[in-house]
């Protein structure tokens, strides 16, 4: 279920950096461009939070792994 939650709020923003966030998303709407930025922020920070499980000294595959030989359907144990 995926709830709105209005919140009125004041906040000192760089104008110049605004105008670039809506004319990059292609908005006249400064709430639009500032809700598309932070899904874009928080979309990008899962991505990296995913790939850093990933990203260890531990290899995933084992160095013998052969897919060309898995795809073959023949598999020597």
């Amino acid at each position: 279920m995926n709830t709105t939650v209005t919140l009125r709020t004041s906040l000192e923003i760089d104008e110049n950096l605004l105008n670039e966030a809506m004319e990059l998303g292609g908005t006249k709407i400064k709430k639009q461009a500032i809700e598309n930025a932070l899904k874009e922020f928080v979309e990008k920070r899962r991505q990296k939070n995913l790939y850093d499980l990933f990203d260890s000294n531990e290899r995933l595959i084992d160095d013998d792994y052969d897919y060309k030989e898995m795809r073959g359907g023949t598999i020597n144990i």
